[in-house]
């Protein structure tokens, strides 16, 4: 949360005693001190030079302010006299040092979300390409979990495999011999060699529209059970 503190300041452009003004409070003439003030805005971010006009009278002989309600017309006159022969400053506004590493940071700020959202974009179509587009010498991390019977289910840990053939309807994966632990699986990258493991022919429409390897079987429909894919590497 900002919190911006606002600071109203009344800079005194112009001061001046016009004659034959009597002062509303003692009935003294030519003592009724008239200033004109120029509204200035300071905050934490910016100093602004308003071309807001206002101003103030005093009584010399009575030391008496004279408030606004108490100005006799001649006073008004001379005020709106005195407001257009004073020597205002040009409005204009000045941007502080923390403004401006504010808006650097917000600009590196939204220009780290682009570039992540950018990445997280590109990689997400890579993805869908190798998905929908397997070929030969993909990469993926699968939960490499294996049906070998009816009643019993081996989970052989997470895995790189590889896929080594595609056969129409059939890829052909084999899984690399060494498991990635599971705090491991968001930093793992695929590894060049070592893809001597198990083999397995999966279904690729199941591959491309699940993003599961299930594998075929003609006879017990046994083997590579919805093993869930993680991460995919290019060739």
């Amino acid at each position: 949360m900002i919190i911006i503190h606002v600071k109203t300041i009344f800079e005194p452009v112009h001061r001046a005693i016009p004659k034959n003004i009597k002062c509303p409070n003692c009935g003294t003439e030519n003592q009724v001190a008239i200033t004109v003030y120029q509204k200035h805005i300071a905050t934490g971010f910016s100093y602004k030079v308003t071309n807001k006009l206002t101003g103030s009278a005093s009584c010399l002989n009575c030391n008496e302010d004279i408030a606004n309600v108490q100005w006799t017309p001649e006073i008004e006159s001379a005020f709106e006299y005195l407001k257009k022969e004073a020597p205002i400053e040009k409005p204009s506004v000045k941007w502080t040092i923390l403004f401006k590493l504010l808006i650097g940071f917000l600009i590196l700020f939204f220009s780290f979300l682009c570039f992540y959202f950018y990445s997280e974009y590109s990689k997400s179509q890579t993805k869908k390409e190798l998905f929908e587009n397997p070929s030969v010498n993909n990469k993926f991390l699968i939960s490499h979990t294996v049906r070998e019977d009816y009643t019993k289910t081996q989970d052989y840990g997470n895995s790189w495999a590889v896929i080594r053939k595609i056969d129409g309807d059939t890829l052909v994966i084999q899984f690399h011999e060494n498991k990635v632990p599971l705090e491991e699986l968001s930093e793992s990258e695929a590894p060049i060699n070592g893809y001597d493991g198990r083999l397995y022919k999966i279904k690729k429409d199941e591959f491309q529209k699940k993003q599961r390897a299930t594998e075929f079987h003609e006879t017990n429909g046994m083997g590579l059970n919805y093993a869930y894919i993680w991460a995919s590497e290019e060739e």
